[in-house]
């Protein structure tokens, strides 16, 4: 089985999450997508006026609800402390032993990824699969995985 994660805080969800979730789990052939709306996001403020971590849960869930195979999850906005990652993805895998798990994520999160907390651990257990936003992402995004890989 492959599952995919594709978490973000969603402010606001938008076609462009929709079809990357889509063109993901075409490419990599995905059994499931947890869509995972961050509550407390660690690596950024949330600007002011932010919807609340339930409002944009639901909007994701309106936004994905016509996707198979999409469960939108509420593991992180469920929590009153920040989200990390590597927790994120040890739950699920516990629900997915045997399966492989492949972390959705847009190239400015994966180039920063050796920063996030357990970051080793959350590479041991999930294989990135980034969306580039621009050609030139590409390149940017080899050569950071050759870096991770070391």
């Amino acid at each position: 089985m492959k599952v995919g994660i594709f978490g973000g805080t969603f402010n606001p969800p938008h076609i462009g999450h929709v079809q990357s979730a889509i063109a993901a789990a075409k490419q990599l052939k995905l059994d499931v997508v947890h869509v995972i709306p961050a509550g407390l996001p660690p690596h950024k403020a949330l600007p002011e006026g932010t919807p609340s971590a339930d409002i944009r849960l639901f909007m994701t869930r309106s936004a994905f609800r016509d996707v198979e195979n999409v469960v939108v999850s509420s593991i992180e906005t469920d929590k009153t402390e920040p989200s990390y990652t590597a927790d994120t993805v040890m739950r699920i895998k516990q629900s997915y032993l045997d399966a492989e798990i492949f972390l959705l994520v847009g190239t400015d999160m994966f180039l920063t990824i050796e920063t996030w907390k357990d970051s080793a651990q959350l590479l041991k257990y999930a294989t990135p699969a980034v969306f580039p936003r621009s050609p030139g992402d590409l390149e940017k995004i080899r050569e950071y995985s050759m870096t991770i890989r070391k």
